[in-house]
């Protein structure tokens, strides 16, 4: 995967207070990066070799709510050990996720999706409508 690719993923606006990513978006600050346990250690993002980030925000608000798009490349993912990003395409073209499964303590997985919140805010919203 190239370097500068992004992965968008999409937060929910309970978890922005003031135009700002509340502690409450990734758990410990974190839940927004946190898979939950229906997502199987799995964090779906949109791939943006297919995907903007609008054109994530758009597909996703279809059904969905999203105060907007936080984004990671693919360094980021993987410089936190033990997480990866898998191209699966499923449910739809251009789906991928972030895969937790070899993190085995939540207290691990909350620290590991505060270090992907933190390099997503640092960024700043790659989109917002």
């Amino acid at each position: 995967m190239e370097d500068k690719l992004l992965f968008h993923r999409q937060i929910h606006p309970t978890f922005v207070v003031n135009d700002i990513v509340s502690s409450q978006a990734f758990i410990i600050s974190s839940k927004a990066f946190t898979p939950s346990e229906k997502d199987n250690d799995q964090l779906s993002v949109y791939n943006g070799e297919k995907f903007s980030a609008r054109d994530s925000y758009d597909h996703y608000s279809k059904e969905y709510n999203s105060y907007g798009v936080l984004s990671l490349s693919n360094p980021e993912v993987t410089s936190t050990e033990q997480i990866s990003v898998v191209d699966d395409n499923f449910p739809f073209d251009g789906h991928s996720y972030i895969d937790f499964s070899k993190v085995t303590s939540k207290n691990q997985k909350t620290k590991k999706a505060g270090k992907l919140r933190d390099f997503a805010v640092s960024r700043g919203w790659t989109y917002k409508p």
